[in-house]
């Protein structure tokens, strides 16, 4: 223990490995705490003298359906596949109580445990998304707009990148699979693979059943057995380490898939219209109790790009987006992203907003405040000088840690160049001058190259140099405005 203080196990192994003995470990840590059921953890619990508990309760809880050969066999049954009119009472009995069982599995974890009886901190900001889309919807739906996300884009830049991308491949439904979404998916990766390899995204595939996975696996190497080119393309994904990580190419279900991020995910939302038009709101898993929470975990695994396959009829998923209700069972959660992904894929940037601004829990406070600030009469008046200047100024809409009161975009670039805000943000995470200070600027310099602060005291007493001041800033960054150098 003087040579090793540090261990890293999951709990069976820790029980069968250490010696049975209190307080062996001065701290015990556990990650992922919403999957482990609160029986698993009781060994090392008493093996540690203090313990420390991360998770998040928005993601998937503790489940034992896909761990023993029987529950295997009966997800291969009921996975996706809810019994139809013509189904027997014996099969329709049989099918609720897999479910049940699943039910209560689900319930309860070390999470929930912790929660109740140890102090509680909150992780409030997110760093893995490229893009603030890719983690807007889960920010909206299930943290209140509590998350604090540093990167900043023009619409312009949304636009071209596409971080969301819809592909509709309105393929058949039949036997728990869409063919058609598979062959799509395979076309999609070939795509990303047609790059250099210093020059290619990891990628992953998420599928929303386990048989759509097998079926995806299948075409891909159907593929690289007719292609030698794709062959070896295949071979070097499936085997990519960046910085001593595995970064493989894998096909997992939603089930499967927490813990994991690549640069790029792939998804085929395989549900759809079977051969007669007709489409099931079956959902498998994702249809269930805490489907939403699974839905949550699948679309925050990707850094810079979602690409989702699929051929669902959006508009009857569900009868959310029609009744104008709030969210309240799995299958709202998921028309709404799917409409979400949808508008933003066509660069419909308005009707994301309004419809995240719908599904915001608990944010109306924060919604008023945001307008307060959007109101505020030094940035009005600090803009309308930037833009007498010749620059055209972006308005954030955001009211986290990161908020500025607007941007200029480099005309070069289509990035923004400088982020200016009117006096030092008030941000409840802020309350430091250290955070306020060096943190905070620090980490929004990786996405806004300069940021300038103005002094409303200054801009009041002292106009015209604060002014100056603000001019000569923006012209370091970015020169003379065209139509003045014209």
């Amino acid at each position: 223990m003087n040579l090793r203080p540090i261990w890293l196990m999951n709990p069976d192994v820790a029980s069968r490995l250490l010696p049975l003995q209190a307080g062996l470990f001065d701290t015990v840590v556990y990650d992922e705490a919403s999957q482990m059921p609160v029986e698993h953890a009781l060994p090392t619990l008493f093996r540690g003298g203090g313990c420390v508990v991360s998770g998040d309760e928005k993601q998937m809880p503790p489940t034992a359906f896909f761990t023993s050969r029987i529950e295997s066999d009966e997800a291969q049954d009921f996975d996706g596949e809810e019994p139809d009119e013509e189904a027997t009472e014996q099969e329709i009995q049989a099918y609720d109580e897999t479910w049940n069982r699943r039910e209560i599995k689900d319930c309860p974890d070390l999470l929930q445990l912790a929660r109740a009886a140890l102090p509680n901190t909150s992780l409030q900001i997110h760093y893995r998304s490229a893009f603030r889309a890719l983690i807007d919807y889960s920010n909206a739906c299930f943290y209140a707009n509590g998350l604090s996300v540093p990167v900043r884009h023009p619409n312009a830049t949304i636009g071209r990148e596409r971080p969301i991308e819809v592909i509709r491949a309105d393929g058949v439904y039949r036997d728990q699979t869409n063919p058609g979404e598979a062959q799509q998916v395979v076309e999609v990766l070939d795509q990303l693979w047609c790059r250099p390899y210093a020059e290619r995204p990891s990628v992953g595939v998420v599928t929303f059943n386990r048989k759509q996975a097998d079926l995806i696996e299948e075409c891909l190497e159907q593929r690289a057995e007719t292609d030698a080119d794709f062959r070896e393309r295949y071979r070097q994904e499936r085997e990519r380490v960046d910085g001593e990580e595995d970064m493989g190419v894998f096909v997992k279900n939603v089930e499967n898939v927490q813990g994991d991020e690549r640069d790029v995910i792939v998804f085929s939302s395989t549900f759809g219209r079977n051969a007669q038009g007709t489409f099931r709101r079956a959902f498998g898993v994702l249809g269930q109790k805490g489907g939403e929470r699974r839905l949550n975990v699948a679309v925050t695994r990707a850094r810079r790009k979602i690409v989702m396959v699929t051929s669902m009829p959006t508009g009857e998923i569900s009868d959310l987006l029609t009744t104008r209700r709030p969210p309240a069972t799995p299958r709202d959660f998921l028309q709404a992203y799917m409409e979400y992904a949808r508008a933003l894929s066509a660069g419909e940037f308005e009707t994301a907003a309004a419809l995240l601004r719908r599904l915001a829990v608990g944010g109306s406070e924060r919604r008023a405040a945001a307008a307060a600030r959007s109101e505020d009469g030094l940035a009005a008046s600090v803009a309308a000088y930037v833009e007498s200047l010749g620059w055209k100024t972006t308005r954030t809409r955001e009211d986290d840690a990161f908020r500025l009161d607007f941007a200029i975009e480099d005309p070069a670039t289509g990035l923004f160049a400088i982020g200016i805000e009117c006096d030092s943000p008030r941000h409840a995470l802020l309350s430091s001058a250290r955070a306020r200070e060096v943190w905070r600027p620090g980490v929004l310099r990786r996405h806004v190259p300069a940021l300038h602060r103005v002094s409303s005291q200054a801009w009041y007493h002292s106009p015209d140099t604060e002014r100056e001041r603000l001019r000569q800033a923006i012209e370091r960054v970015l020169g003379k405005p065209v139509r003045e150098v014209a």
